[in-house]
């Protein structure tokens, strides 16, 4: 049997009482340095190499979550979140989008474009809380590889959007007023390298320019849905190659969508 064949399941890391406050309230929040400097290291190590020479790499290594960083699929502090807000069996939690996101403050392309937000019944961008649990739908993981100078470029998020009942995205009455960068009603963060920011597809949120002159925007973003919900396409980066590769309990993380029924004899 091959060490990859004996790993076990890592413990997660649960979330505290007040994160899950932060979460409800705001709909996303940020844990400062979640990764090592070796993991950093790691990490940022083979998204340079996934994002300059894809071809460099070995077939089963060809996206952001393969090879060395496969360990941010179930990483105990994602875990913890995604077994509460998701569903508290890890094998009814999928990932069915992830990429890169690099930009420097010479990027002159445009990056403000609000979506989501409002209360929906899409069962990717609803929310709910309900018998003291969370039900986020759709979770977004966002894993900032650089360091994120507070409104230099980090994503915007409206806070508490996903619980908004005046408007909604999804019925397409979102006030253009409120999508004005100088609203004030946007929110942004800022976070050292490796750090973790966590919120709700239902938040409306958008990308911003990158201003920060010293170092370009290095983030890898992830969603994770319940294993009865597909939103995104399949990526090409998350091919039956890339996927055999990974770890076994990992690959249960790319299961195809299905409903759970009970078996009749």
């Amino acid at each position: 049997m091959s060490d990859r064949d004996k790993q076990t399941t890592p413990a997660v890391h649960p979330m505290s009482d007040y994160e899950k406050f932060i979460f409800d309230l705001k709909g996303f929040f940020v844990i400062p340095g979640v990764l090592t400097a070796d993991e950093l290291a790691t990490v940022r190590a083979h998204t340079d190499a996934y994002s300059r020479d894809h071809d460099s790499l070995p077939e089963h290594h060809r996206a952001p979550m393969a090879g060395p960083a496969e360990f941010l699929i179930d990483h105990p502090r994602v875990m913890g979140i995604l077994q509460q807000v998701i569903d508290s069996n890890r094998e009814r939690i999928r990932l069915e989008s992830i990429f890169v996101s690099r930009r420097s403050a010479d990027d002159e392309s445009k990056h403000w474009h609000p979506h989501a937000g409002g209360t929906s019944l899409h069962p990717s961008t609803s929310y709910r809380y309900h018998n003291g649990c969370i039900y986020s739908g759709m979770t977004r993981i966002v894993w900032e590889l650089n360091e994120v100078v507070k409104g230099k470029g980090g994503t915007c998020l409206v806070p508490g959007s996903h619980k908004a009942n005046m408007a909604s995205a999804q019925n397409g009455n979102w006030p253009a007023e409120a999508d004005d960068p100088e609203s004030g009603i946007w929110e942004t963060y800022g976070c050292p390298a490796g750090s973790l920011v966590v919120f709700s597809e239902g938040v409306r949120h958008t990308g911003a320019a990158w201003t920060h002159s010293e170092h370009a925007r290095n983030a890898i973003l992830i969603a994770y849905n319940h294993v009865t919900a597909r939103f995104h396409e399949p990526k090409p980066c998350m091919n039956p190659t890339v996927i055999d590769g990974l770890a076994p309990q990992r690959q249960s993380f790319f299961k195809d969508v299905w409903v759970f029924g009970n078996k009749r004899g």
